[in-house]
């Protein structure tokens, strides 16, 4: 992500740095919201834990995993720590891992649903009327597209991603694809992240920006033309 951005024809040395620093900023606030709401939902279900692990904070830098964020830096793929919780101490046990589990999914839905809102409001009042509103506009499309990438990754049913835990309180503890998930899930998501790298280089199709695609053409950009 950082060779693309630094070295694209498409952006002047300083346009491309702008650019790398909104990407970073859109990264952090995304992903801030993203664990809060894990954290918030959590500690509202009866599990203090996130609040006494100091999870349950707005700063960035409490919710930062270095290494997540260096391959966000490098690769465009990162994380964030997980948030700690005892299901245990929840009011309502299962109910309380699905409400977690989805929060961080949801936030990042609406948080991608905001930004084309208000791309839709400033578009129809102001414009593009200079080089700062065009910074703005660009904000909101990384809003769009890094929040699009958090909902639909985290959606993905395979352990420790959100979806897996979303599903699997569905299912009792000594089920087999709760065993072998919990055994070989970053197996199986490094299997798909290497998939779909080799499914770009030989059939030079990329599933990830037809995804981002469907949802901003179909999604967004008729919420941000409703008011043009």
């Amino acid at each position: 992500m950082l060779y693309y951005i630094l070295f694209n024809d498409y952006y002047t040395p300083q346009e491309a740095v702008i650019v790398f620093l909104i990407t970073i900023f859109v990264y952090l606030v995304s992903l801030t919201l993203h664990e809060f709401a894990h954290s918030f939902t959590a500690y509202k279900m009866g599990d203090a834990t996130p609040k006494l692990m100091g999870r349950l904070s707005l700063n960035p830098f409490r919710h930062l995993s270095l290494s997540g964020f260096l391959m966000f830096v490098l690769l465009g793929i990162g994380w964030a720590k997980p948030v700690p919780i005892n299901p245990l101490n929840f009011k309502k046990y299962r109910k309380g891992i699905r409400l977690v589990s989805i929060s961080g999914i949801l936030t990042n839905f609406m948080l991608g649903l905001l930004a084309a809102i208000l791309y839709a409001i400033l578009l129809s009042t102001v414009g593009f009327i200079n080089v700062a509103m065009e910074y703005v506009f660009l904000i909101l499309q990384y809003f769009m597209i890094v929040n699009s990438f958090l909902a639909l990754f985290n959606l993905i049913p395979v352990y420790p991603m959100d979806g897996f835990n979303f599903v699997t309180s569905f299912m009792r503890p000594d089920n087999k694809y709760i065993k072998f998930n919990v055994k070989n899930g970053l197996k199986i998501l490094l299997t798909i992240l290497l998939v779909t790298i080799l499914i770009e280089l030989i059939f030079s199709f990329d599933l990830l920006d037809w995804y981002l695609s469907l949802l901003y053409n179909y999604i967004y950009l008729p919420i941000c033309f409703l008011g043009v």
